[in-house]
C-alpha cells in the first residue's frame, strides 16, 4: 500500500525554492518515494493560508516518509527550506478500504 505526502509551501525566494525543490527530489527517490504532483495555483477551500505551491509525493509506505524526512541526507535541506519558505505537511495512507 502506497503513502503520500502532501505539502503546501510558500517561498519567499524562487531561486532557492528551485535549487531545493531538484536537491530534495534526489533524496525522496533514495527512499522511494516520487512526485506524483505540484500544483502552484491550488484550491484552498478551508484555510485562511493560501500556499504558493502544493505537492504531493508517492512512497511505498509512512514508514519510508519518515525515514526520508528524519534522515541525515534531508537535514540540511529541511534546515535550507527553513531560511526561505513556510511549509506544512500532511502524510497519508492510500487505504481506500
Amino acid at each position: 500500500m502506497s503513502a503520500y505526502m502532501i505539502i503546501s509551501v510558500t517561498p519567499e525566494d524562487a531561486e532557492r525554492m528551485t535549487a531545493y525543490e531538484a536537491q530534495t527530489l534526489e533524496v525522496v527517490a533514495r527512499f522511494g518515494g516520487r512526485p506524483v504532483a505540484r500544483d502552484t495555483n491550488p484550491l484552498v477551500l478551508e484555510s485562511d493560508h493560501k500556499p504558493a505551491i502544493a505537492v504531493v509525493l508517492e512512497f511505498p509506505d509512512k514508514q519510508a516518509i519518515l525515514d526520508f524526512y528524519h534522515s541525515p541526507e534531508y537535514a540540511p535541506l529541511k534546515e535550507f527550506r527553513h531560511t526561505f519558505a513556510r511549509a506544512s505537511a500532511l502524510v497519508m495512507d492510500a487505504d481506500i478500504a
